[in-house]
This record gives C-alpha cells, sequence and structure tokens, in this order.
C-alpha cells in the first residue's frame, strides 16, 4: 500500500483531491492511504515523528508558507519523497523544478492530468519483484522475468521468458492484488500474462513474443485490447 499526503490549506479543496485520488486508486486497482494537511507545522510534525510518505501532493502556496521552498529544505535535509506540486497558477512551474517535483499540476485541469501524474509517479516506483512460497522456501522473481502465470486448482505455475518454470500453491487473486498496476492482464481466469510480453492478439489468444498462445475469453476480448491501447499509449508518453 502506498501513503500519499496532501498538503493544501484549503480544506474543501483537499476533500474533493482526496476523493478524486481514491476513484483513479481504485480504477487501477491500487491501494494506498491519503492524509490530508492543512498548514505547514502540522505536516512537519509528523515528517519529524518519523511517518513516511510515498508521495506528497504540496500547495505551491500555503497561507503565509512558500510549498516551493518548503519543499527544498526537504531536499537539503536528504528527504528524498516524490513531490508532486499543485497550484491555481502556471508560473511557479520553472521555480519549482528546484525542488525537483515529479510534476506541476494546476488545480484546475480535468482530471486525466491528475491521472497522469498518479501514473507517472506508479511508473517510476512500481514493484519489480514478486514473493512467492515455494516447496523450497519464499523466492523473489523479477517481474521482467515472469511470462505469465497459470493455475491448475490451486497450483500455479510460473512461466518465466527463458522457458524455465516454478510452481507454488496459491490463488490468481492474491497474486494480482500484489502486482503493480498495468503490468499483467487475465485474459482467461487460469492465467495472468505480463504485458510486456504479449506481441498480437487474435480472437482467441493472445500471443506471446515467444511464440506462446495464450487464450482470451471471448468477455474479454474488448476489455484487453483498450487496456493494451491504453498501456502502449502511456509508455510511450514516458519515452
Amino acid at each position: 500500500m502506498y501513503s500519499f499526503a496532501i498538503c493544501d490549506d484549503d480544506a474543501d479543496f483537499c476533500h474533493l483531491f482526496k476523493t478524486k485520488l481514491n476513484k483513479i486508486a481504485d480504477e487501477k486497482k491500487g491501494s494506498c492511504s491519503l492524509s490530508c494537511y492543512y498548514d505547514v507545522d502540522s505536516f512537519l510534525t509528523d515528517l519529524n515523528s518519523n511517518k513516511k510518505f510515498d508521495l506528497i501532493f504540496l500547495d505551491v502556496m500555503l497561507g503565509k508558507s512558500n510549498g516551493i521552498e518548503f519543499a527544498k529544505k526537504l531536499r537539503n535535509s536528504n528527504n528524498k519523497t516524490d513531490i508532486i506540486f499543485i497550484s491555481n497558477f502556471n508560473e511557479f512551474a520553472v521555480d519549482s523544478f528546484d525542488a525537483e517535483p515529479l510534476y506541476y499540476l494546476l488545480k484546475s485541469t480535468n482530471s486525466d492530468k491528475l491521472e497522469a501524474a498518479v501514473d507517472r509517479f506508479l511508473s517510476k516506483n512500481k514493484p519489480n519483484k514478486v514473493q512467492v512460497k515455494t516447496a523450497k522456501g519464499s523466492v523473489l522473481i523479477n517481474l521482467s522475468e515472469i511470462a505469465y502465470f497459470e493455475i491448475f486448482s490451486h497450483d500455479i505455475d510460473i512461466h518465466l521468458t527463458d522457458g524455465s518454470q516454478r510452481s507454488f500453491r496459491g490463488t490468481l487473486k492474491n497474486i494480482e492484488e500484489s502486482l503493480p498496476p498495468m503490468s499483467f492482464v487475465k485474459p482467461h481466469r487460469s492465467y495472468l500474462v505480463n504485458i510486456e510480453c504479449i506481441s498480437g492478439i487474435a480472437s482467441h489468444n493472445l500471443i506471446l513474443n515467444n511464440g506462446v498462445n495464450i487464450p482470451l475469453s471471448k468477455s474479454m476480448y474488448g476489455k484487453i485490447q483498450n487496456i493494451m491501447m491504453e498501456y502502449l499509449g502511456k509508455k510511450n508518453m514516458f519515452l
């Protein structure tokens, strides 16, 4: 679970912004905790008590405080937490660069921009390993090495990109919940497939870049097409 902080002196805006973030997290089947702060002092109190955040949404103008200067102080104290500035004005965008923000977001923009900002965070911070419990104990496997998961009853085979396999007991649901958003798709109830390993879509199959065909249920055909188009579009956006 990711931990996000929203630091803005407008309580009404914070409530609306929190609602939008929760909706985006739900759509991406991700989980996050959201904490709202209305001034720098209360935010600092939690930071100084070692509360950790993965992402900070920081207002450029926090009452009498300057969000950009506050962010610079965080950087000078070796705080590497990702920061997304939020503001009513775009004129501070250039000044914000010294604080190394992940994104500069105008409050007046639509939800698509907020989603793009969250996607940039997820793309940068997505887990690159998955932990599975085999007969020989727990094993960490790089996601990039996994072509797909296949389940028979409660026995799951991990098919690796080098052609080898690992097996363990579990459920696809638990595996799916542990994977980062936009990384694997479920074309059939018995399979989870690494998006990066898909080279094509046929009417009844996903075609992997190693030549393997994965069953594609009729009900999932359109959804998988849309997921792939969205994935490729966002991947190109970050090139």
